[in-house]
C-alpha cells in the first residue's frame, strides 16, 4: 500500500514574474560588434562563424584561438571589459566554468577551458550569443515541395 505526502505548506504569490527585457531588442550586427570589440580590447581575436550554419534563429557563434596557458583569463578579461566598456551585464549563475553574459534581448555564453586544455599549446574559444524568443530556422530541403496544378 502506497501513500503519499504534500511537501509544506500553501504556496506564497509573490506576483508575476517580471519581463526579461522590455526595452527595443539589439541586432545581432551590434551584440556581435560589442563582444568583439571587447574581445579584441583583451587580445583575442574571435572570428563571426557564417550565419547559415546555425538551425536557429537569432544565435551566432564567435570563436578564436588561443594560447592555452592565457585562454581562460582572456575570457575572463573579454567578458568584464564588455560589462564595464559595452553594457554587457552579468547574466544569471551558471555552472562553475561559464560565463554569462546579457544585453537587451542578447545572452551571451562561454565555457572556460580549465584544466583540460593546459597541456595544449592552444585552446578553442567559443562564445555563443542568443536572443530571446530564438526559434528553429525553416530548413529548405525540410520543407515540402509546392506542387502546381496541372492543366488536364
Amino acid at each position: 500500500m502506497a501513500t503519499a505526502t504534500a511537501c509544506g505548506g500553501p504556496f506564497q504569490d509573490l506576483g508575476p514574474l517580471p519581463e526579461r527585457y522590455s526595452g527595443p531588442p539589439l541586432g545581432a550586427e551590434q551584440a556581435v560588434a560589442d563582444l568583439t570589440a571587447a574581445m579584441a580590447e583583451e587580445g583575442v581575436a574571435v572570428r563571426r562563424a557564417p550565419r547559415d550554419t546555425s538551425p536557429i534563429e537569432c544565435h551566432e557563434v564567435l570563436a578564436a584561438e588561443y594560447p592555452a596557458a592565457g585562454a581562460d583569463a582572456a575570457l575572463r578579461a573579454g567578458f568584464a571589459r564588455a560589462r564595464s566598456g559595452h553594457g554587457w551585464q552579468e547574466a544569471q549563475q551558471h555552472p562553475d566554468g561559464v560565463l554569462s553574459l546579457r544585453k537587451a534581448d542578447w545572452t551571451a555564453s562561454t565555457r572556460l577551458t580549465g584544466p583540460a586544455a593546459a597541456g595544449a599549446p592552444t585552446a578553442q574559444i567559443v562564445i555563443t550569443l542568443l536572443c530571446d524568443g530564438a526559434r528553429s530556422r525553416p530548413h529548405p530541403s525540410l520543407t515540402p515541395p509546392t506542387v502546381f496544378p496541372t492543366d488536364g
